[in-house]
């Protein structure tokens, strides 16, 4: 049976992403950049039905790793200190949510109390309409913790089980908080089989939704999979070959039987709308007054460099005599440059002025971090280089 394309409502016709049934909340707010990631650790049970794919890097695979998206959490012992952390980049990011992932968040239960605390503080900071999901692949999951998760207000928990732990599931039902599946479409038919039966117990138990994200390929995980034969999709650069084709497969052997939500998130769209709508707010909350906002959420201006006083001479010049605002001029008399908008590389004026100096300017663009550990540049183009001494002849 085939699905008809308006069963499967396009979330991106671009990245290929859709949903049959109800778009879950908490991938709403994630398309819009609204959630912020809390990486707690990478520790956890190592499932064999997941532990030979896992795409988490070598230095995020320490139980020390934790990050709030991209910015490590160095004071993740104290609890007080991690929920500052997250409070400031949900701020940044103007988040309305955040999802707890690792490893696994309930692998202990030294981690479980940690979560508990966490959602409370962050409830108590960002309101209790701030959306709280929780991603775990189940292995201890028991009745204790499902109440301690309720009591704290969690709104969505997301498994990942191995076909032993389905039962698992159970204990989370019935409770304020959504339950749903979460796994990635391996192109096998193993891996088929294993959706249908997950699809169906999730239905059977009355869960709301299953989450299927597009199978990747990726550093850590490359040289297990090409052992395997797993193939790159043409023209991609971490999309495992057939996962699309076997999500519509599933869709077309479990629809008929099933009434379960099914959204499927394909990487392109992960890399090519969820990160650039985060980083597209982030860099709005935390730009310059001479900086601009690319469509992929960089920021954009332009840098003078040379000896501190030619650039502190042309500093004095253009706020003196161009009557340009100060705030759009930042010079750092410690390094030698001077940033300025980006438009002005293409004012004539400007670089004709340039000219009468022995500076360097380009473009830059980079990622919207402040903080050095996160700091990249995405490109550098260069306008003028006007570095070496000029060399009078009497």
């Amino acid at each position: 049976m085939k699905i008809p394309q308006n069963k499967r409502n396009p979330i991106s016709e671009a990245a290929g992403s859709w949903v049959v049934g109800s778009l879950p909340t908490g991938c709403d707010l994630c398309m819009k950049g609204m959630k912020l990631v809390y990486f707690m650790g990478g520790d956890c049970a190592h499932p064999s039905h997941c532990k030979w794919y896992c795409p988490i890097s070598p230095e995020r695979r320490s139980p020390n790793a934790h990050f709030a998206d991209e910015i490590p959490i160095e004071d993740f012992d104290s609890i007080k200190k991690t929920v500052e952390k997250l409070v400031y980049e949900a701020k940044n990011i103007e988040a309305k949510g955040m999802s707890f992932t690792g490893g696994d968040p309930l692998s202990s239960p030294a981690k479980r109390d940690r979560v508990v605390a966490i959602i409370q503080a962050m409830k108590i900071e960002m309101g209790e309409d701030f959306h709280i999901h929780l991603y775990t692949a189940g292995t201890n999951f028991d009745v204790v913790t499902a109440n301690k998760l309720e009591a704290a207000g969690l709104d969505d928990l997301r498994f990942h089980p191995s076909e032993k732990d389905f039962f698992r599931i159970e204990f989370a039902t019935g409770r304020k908080y959504t339950v749903a599946g979460e796994v990635p479409v391996i192109p096998t038919e193993e891996n088929h089989n294993y959706l249908l039966k997950l699809a169906d117990h999730l239905d059977m138990i009355g869960a709301d939704f299953l989450n299927l994200n597009e199978f990747e390929m990726c550093a850590p995980n490359q040289i297990e999979l090409m052992a395997r034969n797993f193939n790159l999709e043409e023209n991609s650069i971490a999309t495992v070959e057939g996962s699309k084709k076997y999500a519509l497969k599933f869709l077309e052997e479990f629809h008929p039987r099933g009434g379960l939500s099914i959204h499927f998130c394909t990487a392109a769209f992960k890399d090519g709308v969820q990160i650039r709508e985060r980083y597209i707010r982030r860099a709005n909350h935390i730009k310059k007054e001479y900086e601009d906002v690319s469509d992929d959420g960089c920021l954009l201006f332009l840098q003078i460099q040379g000896p501190v006083q030619e650039v502190n001479d042309l500093y004095n010049r253009l706020l003196n005599n161009s009557k340009m605002p100060k705030i759009l001029l930042d010079f750092n008399s410690s390094k030698g440059t001077l940033d300025l908008p980006s438009f002005l590389s293409t004012d004539e004026n400007f670089l004709e002025l340039l000219n009468d100096y022995r500076v360097k300017a380009g473009i830059y663009e980079i990622l919207p971090f402040r903080e050095p550990e996160c700091a990249q540049i995405r490109e550098y183009t260069p306008i003028m280089d006007n570095n070496k001494s000029k060399l009078r002849i009497n």
